[in-house]
């Protein structure tokens, strides 16, 4: 698209901040109040890793979409589709609805045309690993990255059957770090257990499974990250897609109030860069004339 912005996403030599962005639905939004923070500051953005909405919404940003657009997109989809991932019994949502949603977010068709770096993190279903996706097509390797089990049919790749990366790696700040050195700030969004009350579908059966083995298997990836968010918005069931704007709202304010200490390290690892001499960017007197 000849609009796309490559608005606090340089990866030049400039200090920046990598980011972790965890799994999440309605709750997943507030990636997006992180990074409309992130933007409206200018403050660079090296790399993203992402599993479910958090690398859907981190390939839209990093493939050259403002914060707003990816907003507005998100709201009009949303408001049309959004029914039809409802789940009834077992039946699982069509994948066509996301790959929709997909084809109009993300401007890119490979991870090598994105303007910054980007791992989308699926979970490898025989192995129980995770499987972090760098390069070549980005679409299939977004659509595994949010195949919940309940919701989405896993994504076969080769031998290999994949699901949703949030099942081994909730916020993949290893990743990040992999992609690019230096501060890695993650997201950890939706962590409350929204499927409280009767399990009466396979997803609300699966998600609460999940959220039990987070809990009570501890959260030592979350020592890997340098700062780690946990936007506070009210609980939100994973389809309230109408009250995703407080998701915003939360993950907009985690944003701000962690600028200090990203300014701290911006400010540090500035000043630790090779000063250029004088003479050597000084714009000679004839040219000035």
């Amino acid at each position: 698209m000849s609009d796309r912005q490559p608005l606090a996403r340089e990866t030049t030599g400039l200090p920046g901040v990598s980011l972790a962005l965890g799994g999440g639905f309605a709750s997943g939004f507030a990636h997006l109040g992180v990074l409309q923070v992130l933007e409206q500051q200018q403050i660079p953005v090296r790399a993203i890793s992402g599993t479910t909405l958090g690398a859907v919404f981190g390939a839209a940003y990093a493939s050259g979409v403002p914060v707003a657009r990816i907003l507005a997109t998100v709201q009009k989809v949303r408001l049309r589709k959004a029914a039809c991932w409802r789940l009834r019994g077992v039946e699982s949502a069509n994948s066509g609805k996301l790959d929709f949603l997909l084809k109009v977010m993300v401007q890119a068709e490979t991870f090598e045309e994105l303007m910054i770096p980007v791992a989308a993190v699926a979970t490898d279903l025989g192995s129980g690993d995770p499987v972090v996706f760098r390069q070549g097509e980005l679409r299939d390797a977004l659509r595994a990255s949010c195949a919940f089990p309940g919701l989405f049919r896993p994504v076969k790749m080769g031998t290999r059957c994949l699901a949703d990366g949030s099942l081994v790696s909730p916020v993949p700040v290893r990743a990040a770090r992999d992609l690019a050195p230096g501060f890695v700030l993650g997201v950890l969004a939706g962590s409350q257990d929204t499927c409280s009350g009767e399990a009466g579908s396979v997803f609300h059966v699966v998600s609460r499974a999940i959220h039990a083995v987070h809990k009570n298997h501890g959260e030592g990836w979350e020592k890997e990250a340098d700062l780690m968010l946990r936007p506070e918005a009210p609980a939100l069931l994973w389809d309230d897609f109408a009250q995703a704007d407080k998701a915003v709202s939360a993950g907009a304010a985690a944003a701000r109030s962690a600028l200090p200490r990203i300014r701290k390290y911006l400010a540090q690892a500035a000043a630790s860069l090779p000063q250029i001499p004088e003479e050597r960017y000084c714009v000679p007197a004839e040219v000035r004339e």
